[in-house]
């Protein structure tokens, strides 16, 4: 019995080690990853008239993965266009699985696990566009919640946008095959919790989008001129929760054995219920009476012996005095 028991909780222990590794990936809250890179395109104008952000970075080599991500984005954020992983067998971004969406101290946190070192989510803000007339006014500030190696900003410029100026100054200005002007910022490194911030402005004289503007021009829809496709990445991100899955089932099962094997268990009966549970024949026949000495039956005075048991009907012997069959007395006839 003891032995049975202690091979469940062996057993048991070795299932939540199995499954330490899986849960701690995708159950618990880690602190974010340092990031190797990472770039924030600002698209005012573009294809809405608000602001289109699109963050892009890279996990730092050392950090394992899935690597946990988390960025505080501003309260006025209503949702996000897409959270999404590159994934280097195919090529191409893939939807994140889950994500976390939720408000903070400071705004809205939005926190995801990564299985690959890139990554990119974008979302649209109608707070960093301010307009007077003909002057757009942009105003950007971005605090890390982890250590950035190298930060980059980038800044779209709407079609027929002039006089663009921006504090701090731009880093270079690029003309890219969609037609359109950046203005690129390089930030340096960034410690966690420190912010970084930017603020530019440009006259317009009209509220045509951009993307309107250059119609049948190939621009992509990220920086990178990739697209987010749905889907995971297969069994390698499924098999965190597979594992999960089959060592819950495992341990459900070792537990119902183990009950079912307690109430299994048969208990010895005590010796003397077992001696107290004989047939009464058996002590009957164990046991001579007084008398039993004599080897011979003695007849009554006023008849002879009965040949036959009064209680089972077998045959008595000539000399019996109790019945050889089942020990009751012999009567006289």
């Amino acid at each position: 019995m003891r032995i049975k028991t202690r091979l469940v909780l062996v057993h048991s222990l070795l299932l939540l080690l199995f499954l330490a590794p899986p849960l701690a990936g995708v159950g618990f809250t880690q602190s974010p990853a340092p990031l190797e890179a990472l770039n924030i395109a600002l698209w005012p104008e573009y294809d809405r008239p608000e602001v289109l952000v699109i963050f892009s970075g890279k996990v730092a080599e050392d950090v394992p993965l899935p690597a946990s991500l988390s960025f505080t984005l501003p309260a006025s954020v209503q949702g996000l266009n897409a959270v999404a992983y590159l994934d280097e067998a195919q090529g191409g971004l893939l939807n994140v699985p889950e994500f976390e969406f939720v408000e903070g101290n400071d705004g809205k946190v939005l926190s995801f696990t990564s299985p690959s070192r890139q990554f990119q989510f974008e979302y649209y803000s109608s707070d960093l566009l301010s307009t007077d007339g003909a002057v757009r006014t942009l105003a950007y500030s971005f605090t890390p919640s982890a250590d950035i190696a190298a930060l980059t900003l980038d800044v779209q410029q709407p079609t027929t946008a002039q006089a663009f100026t921006s504090d701090p100054p731009p880093s270079a200005t690029q003309d890219r095959q969609d037609g359109l002007t950046y203005a690129l910022y390089e930030m340096g490194a960034v410690p966690a919790g420190e912010s970084r911030s930017l603020e530019a402005s440009y006259t317009r004289s009209t509220d045509q989008l951009s993307l309107d503007a250059v119609a049948g021009v190939n621009i992509p829809s990220s920086p990178e001129q990739t697209q987010v496709v749905s889907g995971g990445g297969g069994l390698r991100d499924s098999l965190g929760p597979i594992l999960i899955a089959v060592g819950v089932l495992l341990l459900t099962g070792s537990l119902i054995y183990w009950f079912w094997s307690q109430r299994a268990v048969v208990v010895p009966e005590p010796a003397s219920r077992r001696s107290s549970a004989r047939p009464r024949r058996s002590s009957r026949q164990s046991k001579k009476p007084s008398g039993a000495s004599q080897s011979t039956a003695q007849p009554a005075k006023d008849g002879t012996l009965a040949a036959y048991c009064h209680r089972c009907g077998t045959k008595f012997r000539d000399d019996a005095v109790f019945c050889h069959a089942c020990g009751a007395e012999r009567r006289a006839d």
